[in-house]
């Protein structure tokens, strides 16, 4: 172990270059005031820092690495004054030009000249569609969240919780923070591990693809945040907001429902004992009782029940008919089993998050020698109560998950001189999660103990044995004390850096380097416990040996685990040990930058090992059932499996930037990308690999043995005009062809083999996409600024998600889709309108004065789906369920139409934000309130597949529901309405999403800035 780390830390020296570019540069000329001569020699220096530059023969300047940011320069010159150019913004990986500062002699003026610059509506040197929102953006929108600031650029989709940039699937997006990959490569979702406080972000970035060549591991698009550097002087700001006027739980102020949501942010940045030493650290507490805000009825108040004789029962009383195996109300007339339904309306109960965030920035500034660390640390727990009503009167045992996240990126750069330096960086990231039974925690033998269940009176079956459902007119609901989760339990980590040369040569700056990640991945699921338990008490012998309880562990519970042994334990070695995927990379960077032509040229080396396992003989995979294992080697002594190789690959990167004027520029941009897929499709522990072969189920989520990297070649071209001294606007056009993404698919074995095919995971779906993106900016004018997004696609592919051939594989004729079809997350027009009017300082009087109205208005054309009908009756669907089509199991769907030919509803929404600041004591007091989803519109944002529509399925109309009502009553259909069709629980049972956007939102902040 010793040895192996080692050798990472001298491959992390000797290979050059980070992952990222997280700093930007600035680049300019200063001329004499009156003859516009270059004056050679010039000292420029950015304020408040050692970093500087000397103009050369032509008045020129580069500063490289500068951090972003707005930052002043100030220019001196022996025999002229001294000038200082302020407002100068820099984005991480662009040039800020900063052109012909004008500097005049101290004959004509005698005190020092100060200019605000006017930051540039184009970017002149980006060779790719770049999306930058700023921290005076993030402040005044009406939305919190960095992932609330992304989503509303040209080119992403969020539909439901996923993020889709460019057509492709979520798994595609990179994510970045400081410099350190914070993707989680593990789940097929993708997403951000790391948390980070609105308050603490200097800006966020969005490449939409087309990234050169130091980006790697995403090949949709790139989402950077960048974190605040501390301040000069002494700066720190505290925030309160809170949605709760005393309204929680179930009643409405100015029109809308409280959440619960109280949020607490404090930041402060300065010094540290010494000037060139600065940090800056923020920390929130973020707290919500009811984290998912959905539209909620309450009690159902158009139907009633029946008592034991069938007379009317008051509508908020429910009798048990024993259909689930309980107790029937009519089994004791004096003694009935019954409960008293009522919930408040808007309100889901018991479920919350409370989460804690820090994240923070260290400067060290030693002119030559520049050490900058940024570290994130999370905590949060949330208690899930996924279906409400069926869990209504069983809410004590709702799983706790506890999430922990440390990200921690150092970066020290060496300047060999003002043109040359060497970059460093070392990052790590620990990602840990468990979700558990709030009374019995870690001891999992105990979450289906009827003696330990007795202690808190509840009453189970048998030893093992959980209390049957209610059933309440046909619906199931949940009897106190029933077991209402698993045990589960993850460690994600890694170690990663490199180090990189930069130069600025003449024209050209170079860039070599590479990087690596060395990840550590660990999971325990272990399920069937009250199987478990069972085979325990009733076989004591066969447990009094670990080997045989392990063993017993792995038959019994079908768990999912490596990196931990069957108790739960660390190990570090072994078929079911840690998975350690390890990626590498080197590339080649030339940044040709010209007056009339920028040219970014580069080739990147990826070497990508993913740590999973291929069969040596697919056709005859050997597998033991009797100890829930694959074997190391087949019954004939032959190799049975192994660790699949590593993948290289070569990816040419080139783009072009045509500063045709300062008002028009063109780029162009041709690059391949690749990636490895989520890969929680490929592991898996050796238990529950054994248990895929064991037949007799339908496993909607198989395992993918020796999969590759996805690939992508993406081509894009774009225009940029500024039109007049206060707007602009830029058209990208896009077109990708994305390969390798993965799909559910079945293995025919060898003929007379003993199972006849099995399930698995392989690199069959492509996909194209392509289509145009507009943004149009417009800079504070006469108090208003402006900013439009807009992006028309089509996104096509074989399938949209990893099992959506499932249905068709597994159904008749076995066939998987091969032809291009719009994809589920196709969105054909998305859009964003944001306007903010505001007073500055002095203007507007004494009401208006430091006030500010900002509106966002978003819109999209809605997502595809195929309009389909279950074969009839309910399968094996639950009656409570409907018959429900879903997209985990489409096996019962026969569509009635092209694959994805409908389109849902076009979604509009308005959010709102009203601010004042006023100096009390020198201090400015900002308070404000915004309003999310402002005019309460009940957006549909899904349909039910057999009818078009969110508001009813059509069930209840069918005879399969008929004949369920000849069995209950009238009682089940007005069950239905509410439960279903009014709160959608069966669509949250068997989906996971919601039908309608999030309800109108009413929060009050205020913020004290010293």
């Amino acid at each position: 172990m010793t040895k192996k780390i080692l050798q990472s830390l001298i491959l992390m020296v000797l290979l050059v270059s980070t992952a990222f570019a997280q700093y930007g540069k600035m680049s300019g000329s200063v001329i004499d005031r009156e003859t516009g001569e270059p004056l050679i020699g010039a000292n420029v220096i950015i304020v408040g820092t050692t970093m500087g530059a000397a103009t050369d023969i032509n008045g020129h300047f580069v500063i490289l690495n500068v951090p972003p940011g707005t930052h002043a320069l100030k220019v001196t010159y022996v025999g002229y004054q001294e000038v200082t150019v302020s407002n100068i913004r820099v984005v991480a990986g662009l040039t800020a030009f900063v052109e012909n500062i004008k500097t005049p002699s101290v004959a004509i003026e005698t005190e020092p000249i100060f200019v605000v610059a006017e930051r540039p509506l184009i970017e002149k040197s980006a060779t790719n569609a770049i999306r930058i929102t700023s921290s005076e953006d993030i402040e005044n929108l009406p939305v919190r969240g960095a992932e609330a600031y992304f989503t509303l650029q040209p080119g992403v989709v969020l539909q439901n919780d996923r993020i889709h940039i460019r057509g492709s699937r979520s798994d595609e997006v990179g994510y970045v923070i400081e410099g350190a990959s914070v993707k989680n490569i593990v789940d097929r979702d993708g997403g951000s591990i790391i948390n980070t406080i609105p308050e603490a972000l200097e800006e966020v970035l969005v490449q939409a693809g087309g990234y050169s060549a130091q980006f790697g591991g995403a090949n949709a698009g790139i989402v950077q945040q960048n974190f605040k550097t501390g301040t000069r002087d002494y700066h720190a700001t505290i925030q309160f907001e809170t949605d709760n006027f005393g309204n929680y739980p179930g009643e409405k102020a100015l029109g809308a429902f409280s959440y619960g949501y109280n949020d607490i942010v404090a930041t402060i940045s300065g010094p540290l004992l010494l000037k060139n030493v600065r940090f800056f650290l923020s920390g929130e507490n973020r707290f919500i009782r009811d984290y998912t805000p959905t539209f909620w009825d309450g009690s159902p108040e158009n139907w009633s029940g029946v008592d034991a004789d069938g007379n009317p029962i008051p509508v908020d009383t429910l009798y048990d008919t024993g259909l689930r195996g309980g107790a029937p109300h009519w089994a004791s007339a004096d003694e009935p089993d019954f409960e008293v339904l009522s919930m408040h309306s808007g309100n889901i109960p018991s479920r919350f998050r409370n989460r804690y965030t820090f994240n923070g920035t260290l400067l060290f500034d030693l002119k030559k020698l520049q050490i900058r660390t940024a570290s994130v640390y999370s905590f949060q727990q949330e208690r899930n109560n996924e279906l409400p009503i069926r869990n209504l009167f069983a809410q004590e045992r709702l799983p706790l998950r506890d999430e922990s996240e440390i990200m921690i990126n150092t970066k020290l750069n060496y300047f060999f001189n003002p043109k040359t330096f060497l970059e460093v960086n070392v990052n790590f990231l620990d990602d840990r999660s468990k979700t558990y039974d709030p009374y019995f925690k870690d001891d999992v033998l105990l979450y289906s103990d009827s003696l330990a269940a007795a202690q808190y009176g509840w009453t189970y079956r048998s030893y093992s044995g959980q209390p049957k459902d209610y059933d309440f007119y046909g619906f199931p609901f949940r009897r106190p004390g029933r077991q209402m989760t698993n045990f589960y339990k993850s460690q994600r980590e890694y170690w990663g850096g490199g180090a990189a040369l930069t130069s600025q040569i003449g024209k050209h700056e170079l860039r070599l380097g590479g990087e690596l990640t060395n990840w550590t991945v660990r999971n325990y699921s272990l399920g069937r416990l009250g199987s478990l338990l069972g085979y325990i008490r009733l076989s004591p012998d066969d447990v009094r040996d670990a080997d045989e309880l392990a063993t017993i562990i792995r038959v019994q519970s079908k768990p999912n685990i490596y990196g931990f042994d069957e108790f739960g334990n660390v190990i570090e070695e072994g078929k079911d040990g840690p998975k350690n995927p390890s990626f590498r990379a080197a590339y080649i960077q030339d940044k040709i930058q010209f007056d009339d032509l920028i040219i970014n040229a580069g080739l990147r080396y990826d070497y990508i090992f993913m740590d999973d396992w291929e069969f040596v003989d697919p056709l005859e995979p050997d597998f033991d059932l009797d100890e829930f294992t694959i074997p190391d080697t087949t019954q004939d002594g032959e190799e049975n499996f192994r660790k699949s190789k590593a993948h290289e690959y070569l990816s040419p990167r080139i783009g072009f930037s045509f500063p045709v004027t300062d008002k028009t520029v063109f780029h162009l941009q041709y690059g391949k990308f690749v990636q490895p897929p989520g890969l929680d499709v490929a592991y898996r522990g050796l238990a529950y690999s054994a248990f895929i072969f064991s037949g007799g189920y339908y496993f909607t989520n198989p395992i993918g043995y020796d999969l590759e990297p996805e690939r992508s070649t993406q081509y894009e071209v774009g225009f940029s005009q500024q039109f007049t001294d206060f707007a602009a606007f830029d058209v990208t056009a896009f077109y990708k062809d994305i390969k390798g993404q993965i799909q559910y698919d079945l293995i025919d074995t060898a003929p007379g083999y003993r199972i006849g095919q099995y399930p698995v995971y392989s690199n069959k779906d492509y996909a194209i996409t392509k289509g145009f993106e507009f943004q149009l900016r417009i800079r504070r004018i006469n108090r208003i600024m402006g900013q439009i997004n807009y992006t028309i696609s089509s996104a096509r592919g074989t399938n949209s998600f990893t099992q959506s051939a499932g249905g068709a594989i597994e159904g008749p004729g076995q066939l998987a889709p091969k032809i291009t079809v719009p994809l589920d997350f196709d969105q054909t027009h998305r859009g964003s309108v944001n306007l903010d009017y505001r007073f500055g300082r002095g203007d507007g009087g004494p009401i208006l004065e430091q006030s500010g109205l900002n509106i966002l208005f978003t819109f999209n054309s809605g997502h595809r789906y195929t309009l389909a009908e279950s074969p009839g009756g309910l399968g094996q669907e639950d009656a409570a369920t409907g018959a429900i089509l879903n997209n985990i199991d489409a096996r019962q769907r026969a569509p009635l139409e092209a694959i994805n030919s409908s389109t849902t509803p076009w979604v509009f929404n308005i959010d709102m934000r009203l601010d004042k600041t006023i100096d009390i004591a020198g201090v400015g007091v900002n308070f404000y309130l915004y309003v999310q989803n402002l005019l309460n519109r009940q957006n549909v944002i899904n349909v039910y597949y057999a009818t078009g529509n969110a508001y009813t399925d059509g069930f209840l109309n069918s005879e399969a529901a008929q004949s369920i009502i000849d069995t209950y009553g009238e009682q089940f259909a007005d069950l239905y309405q509410w439960a279903n069709l009014e709160n959608r629980q069966h669509n949250w049972w068997m989906n996971d999403w919601d039908l309608f956007f999030k309800p109108m939102q009413v929060r009050f902040g205020i913020n004290v800035e010293i």
